[in-house]
């Protein structure tokens, strides 16, 4: 019935939560209870095991958290509602462009890479027609290693990944050089999945061992200590995984999203200014809109020899 689903809805989205909610009192348990381990080498084993693992328990749960409130986040959400109404116009000016537009795209902004790097070296775009070909050793004896080093870094710069597909729908691709920056979900994946993370967790949780191992296991000022500093430790990266989920939403999502609406933008003034005319067939199979007497647009292939086509032009 509906107050069983809305129970389980609630516990399902704030599991997360309930969990960093208990693992201060796991932690406290753990450090307070006494399992009869006979050698004390493996007491401090295991609990160097339990530490590092409520550590990385405790920051990715706070994460999952973090990403619900980031996405609460007035930036998130004004992204969000600019990005769906413009997918709303980018569908009603029609998606038959996109492929074309977003090809013309990544040779704009290559060129545009290059010029903005040579400007730097002192060298104008004519320069680097005559030069992009040349040798390493040829650049060296014109320029010298330095410059030709980065003469060199230029040929091999990558374009940007641009498409269809990328602009319009949720991507998990991690680009290279990519036009649109990674989502949130890629960028707490990849948090998660970092050894950064792992060498975090068992730095702490060594940490936390070594100042158990100068202090005695009995009930003493010295093991509360250690219970608040241990305490300290864990809700300490607990904070930083709910900053590091938020991050991925308020700020790493916002940025792609808002790198997505800036393509839709250019898209729309594309098609609705004519601009892909001057196109020709640069990119291959390019579809262009032809007006008529009637004012009615037709789309045809720059590639077609069909008779139709043939009258048109």
């Amino acid at each position: 019935n509906t107050t069983s689903k809305t129970v389980v809805h609630r516990l399902g989205t704030n599991i997360a939560l309930y969990i960093c909610i208990l693992l201060p009192m796991v932690l406290i348990g753990f450090i307070w209870t006494d399992f009869g381990i006979p050698k004390i080498g493996l007491k401090f084993v295991s609990e160097g095991i339990i530490t590092v693992a409520l550590f990385f328990i405790g920051e990715t749960m706070m994460m999952s958290v973090g990403s619900g409130g980031g996405k609460l986040d007035s930036e998130y959400i004004d992204a969000k509602t600019e990005f769906e109404t413009l997918i709303k116009r980018v569908n009603s000016v029609g998606t038959m462009l996109l492929t074309v537009f977003c090809e013309w795209q990544i040779d704009v902004e290559l060129n545009q890479a290059i010029l903005t790097r040579l400007r730097p070296l002192h060298l104008t775009r004519a320069d680097w027609e005559k030069i992009k070909d040349m040798s390493f050793p040829d650049l060296k004896k014109k320029y010298g290693s330095k410059k030709a080093r980065k003469i060199i870094a230029l040929t091999r710069l990558e374009p940007v990944e641009l498409s269809e597909a990328l602009l319009l729908y949720d991507n998990t691709d991690d680009l290279t050089r990519g036009g649109v920056p990674i989502s949130g979900d890629v960028y707490l994946y990849n948090k998660t999945h970092s050894p950064q993370m792992v060498i975090s967790c068992l730095f702490t949780g060594l940490l936390t061992i070594s100042v158990a191992i100068t202090m005695t296991s009995d009930v003493s000022m010295a093991r509360v200590i250690y219970t608040i500093f241990k305490l300290i430790i864990l809700l300490y990266r607990m904070a930083v995984g709910y900053g590091a989920g938020a991050k991925a939403f308020n700020t790493i999502e916002v940025r792609q999203i808002k790198a997505k609406c800036n393509y839709l933008r250019q898209y729309i003034k594309f098609v609705e200014e004519k601009i892909y005319l001057n196109l020709g067939d640069r990119y291959g199979d390019v579809k262009c809109f032809v007006g008529s007497k009637s004012e009615t647009e037709t789309v045809i292939s720059a590639n077609d020899n069909s008779p139709e086509a043939n009258e048109n032009e």
